[in-house]
C-alpha cells in the first residue's frame, strides 16, 4: 500500500517538515547528490532524487526586447521536495511580483514534479528572478496564457522571446531528466564525457545543416541536448535543445496510433520515435503541445513493437525494446488523461524483458549476469550465435532505471535486479585489451571485436547502474565502470553527429551511479 504524506511543510524527503537531506539544513553533512534522502533500495541506496539544494532557485532571464511581456518557464522539483504548489512564489529583489503557476506533473508519491510559472516583466538584456518556497500560501495574481503567445520563431524552430535558465545544481538534483551530476561536480575518473560531448560543435546550427540525413536524428537529440543543459546549466545547450525539440514536434503528423515522424521514409521505423525529449520539454516549459505529442508517440510505438518477450526468432533488438519502454514511461509521467494505459504498457514491456533475460540459452549458465540474449539473425547480423549489444542495452537500461524509480514493491525489485544482472554481464565481457565487444556472445564465446572506439561509455554506464542498484558494495562493478570510463577518456571518439547523440544521451549519467 502506498502511503502519502499529508503534512503541509514541503521541502522534505519523507513525511514531516523541514529540509531533511538538504545540504543547507542543520544536518547538512548529507551528500546533496546521493546521500540517504528519499526511499532506499534493498542495498540501502536512494532510488529517488536527493534533497533540494535550497528553498529558492534563481532563474536567469535573457531578452532581446525590453518591452513589458509575459514570460513563461517551469521549475522541476525532485521527489518529496514540494507537496503544495500554493507555497511557490516569484520574487524580484525583495518583493513578490505578480505571477501565475500550475502543476504540470506529480511523482508517484504525490509530490510535485514540476510547476509552470508565468510573470509579466520588462526585461532589459538580462536579469534574475527567484522562485521561492514560502512558509505559507501565496495567491497567484495572474492567469495563465497559452505558451505559444510567449514564443517567436527562428527559421522553422520556436524559441522563447525571453529565455529562462536555471542553474545546473538544481536541474540535475531535481532528476527531471534522470539521475545526473552537474558537470562541475563530476569526479575526474568519470569526466570523459565533458570532453567527448561537444555540445557547441554538435549544436542546432550543425544539425540544421545536416537534417536531410536521417541518421543525424538518431537517437533522440532533444534528450541528448536537454541532458547536456541539465548538467551544464548553460544558455547555448538550452537553446539547441529548445529549438530542436520544437522541430521534432512540428514534424509529427496525425494523432494516436496514426502518428508519423516527420521523416517520410522512416514513418514505420520505431528507432525514430521519441517521447522522452518531448516530455522533458513539457516539464521544463509547461507547453501542453509537447505533452500531447509525447502521448501520441507512445500510442504509435505501442503498435510498432510488441515483442518485448523474445521467443527465439523474429526481429528483436534492445534498441527497439528500449525506445518502446521509454515512450511508455515518459508519456505516463506527463499524461493528463491516459497515464494508467501507459503504466500498463510499461508493466507489460518490463515483464517481457524479464522473461527475455531469463530465457534459456545453451552455454548461458550464470543466472546473476545476463543480458537480453537473442540471435544475431534476429538482430540483423550474421554472426551465427546468440548475444547482445552493449550500446543498445544502454537504451533499454535507461528505460528500466526510470521504471525502478517510478514503481514500487515486487515490480520495482524485479526491475532493479534486472539492471544489476545486465550490468554484471557487461562488466565481465571485455576483450584482452579491456575494450568492450561490439556484439557480446551469451553462449560461451567471447564476442565480435569493435572496429571503432564509440562504445566504451555505454558499458561504463551499465556497470555503474549495476554497482549503484546492487548497493554500491561490489568493487568489481565499480572497477569495471572506472575502466570503461578510462577507456572512454583515452580512446573514445564521436566522429559524427549520430555518434555524439548516442554517446551523450545515456552514458553521461555514469558519474552519478558509479562514483
Amino acid at each position: 500500500m502506498r502511503v502519502f504524506c499529508l503534512t503541509v511543510a514541503l521541502f522534505a524527503t519523507g513525511c514531516g517538515s523541514g529540509e531533511i537531506g538538504n545540504a543547507n539544513s542543520p544536518d547538512g553533512g548529507k551528500d546533496p547528490y546521493g546521500g540517504d534522502a528519499g526511499g532506499g533500495d534493498a542495498g540501502g541506496q536512494p532510488i529517488v532524487a536527493p534533497g533540494a539544494p535550497s528553498r529558492e532557485v534563481s532563474v536567469h532571464l535573457t531578452a532581446t526586447s525590453s518591452s513589458q511581456q509575459r514570460i513563461n518557464f517551469a521549475v522541476p522539483f525532485g521527489q518529496a521536495w514540494l507537496l503544495d504548489e500554493k507555497l511557490v512564489s516569484v520574487v524580484q529583489g525583495d518583493a513578490i511580483v505578480p505571477f501565475a503557476r500550475r502543476v504540470l506533473s506529480k511523482h508517484h508519491d504525490g509530490s510535485i514534479r514540476s510547476v509552470q510559472v508565468q510573470v509579466d516583466l520588462a526585461v532589459s538584456g538580462e536579469t534574475d528572478v527567484k522562485v521561492r518556497i514560502e512558509t505559507s500560501a501565496v495567491d497567484a495574481a495572474l492567469t495563465m496564457q497559452s505558451v505559444d503567445t510567449t514564443l517567436t520563431k527562428t527559421g522553422s524552430a520556436e524559441m522563447p522571446k525571453v529565455w529562462a535558465r536555471l542553474p545546473a545544481n538544481w536541474l540535475s538534483a531535481s532528476a527531471v531528466g534522470g539521475l545526473l551530476l552537474p558537470a562541475s561536480d563530476t569526479p575526474a575518473e568519470f569526466a570523459a564525457w565533458e570532453k567527448l560531448c561537444n555540445y557547441d560543435k554538435n549544436n542546432y546550427d550543425a544539425f540544421i545543416s545536416q537534417q536531410s540525413d536521417a541518421s543525424v536524428w538518431l537517437y533522440d537529440r532533444p534528450t541528448t541536448l536537454y541532458r547536456g543543459y541539465l548538467r551544464r546549466g548553460d544558455s547555448a545547450t538550452l537553446a539547441s535543445a529548445y529549438k530542436e525539440v520544437s522541430l521534432y514536434r512540428a514534424g509529427l503528423k496525425g494523432t494516436g496510433t496514426s502518428t508519423a515522424i516527420g521523416l517520410s521514409d522512416k514513418v514505420d521505423d520505431l528507432k525514430y520515435y521519441y517521447a522522452q525529449g518531448l516530455a522533458m520539454h513539457y516539464l521544463l516549459t509547461g507547453d501542453d503541445r509537447y505533452r500531447e505529442a509525447a502521448e501520441n508517440i507512445a500510442d504509435r510505438v505501442s503498435k510498432l513493437f510488441t515483442a518485448y518477450a523474445y521467443k527465439g526468432s523474429g526481429f528483436w533488438t534492445e534498441r527497439h525494446a528500449g525506445f518502446g519502454l521509454l515512450a511508455f514511461m515518459w508519456a505516463g509521467v506527463v499524461s493528463d488523461d491516459k497515464a494508467a494505459s501507459y503504466v500498463k504498457l510499461a508493466d507489460d514491456a518490463v515483464a517481457g524483458l524479464i522473461a527475455t533475460q531469463a530465457r534459456a540459452v545453451t552455454g548461458y549458465a550464470d543466472a546473476n549476469a545476463r543480458c537480453f540474449s537473442h540471435s544475431a539473425e534476429s538482430h540483423g547480423e550474421d554472426y551465427g550465435y546468440d548475444g547482445c549489444s552493449s550500446w543498445m542495452s544502454a537504451i533499454v537500461a535507461d528505460g528500466i532505471e526510470f521504471y525502478v524509480r517510478e514503481r514500487e514493491g515486487t515490480q520495482q525489485a524485479d526491475a532493479r535486479d534486472m539492471l544489476v544482472k545486465l550490468g554484471r554481464f557487461f562488466a565481465q565481457k571485455r576483450a584482452s585489451d579491456g575494450k568492450p565487444y561490439y556484439w557480446n556472445a551469451s553462449n560461451g564465446k567471447s564476442g565480435e571485436e569493435d572496429p571503432d572506439d564509440e562504445h566504451w561509455g555505454e558499458s561504463a554506464y551499465l556497470a555503474g547502474l549495476a554497482y549503484f542498484y546492487s548497493g554500491r558494495t561490489d568493487a568489481s562493478l565499480h572497477d569495471a565502470a572506472v575502466a570503461y570510463a578510462r577507456g572512454t577518456a583515452d580512446n573514445g571518439s564521436a566522429p559524427h553527429m549520430r555518434s555524439f547523440n548516442w554517446q551523450c544521451r545515456s552514458a553521461v549519467a555514469t558519474s552519478y551511479f558509479a562514483r
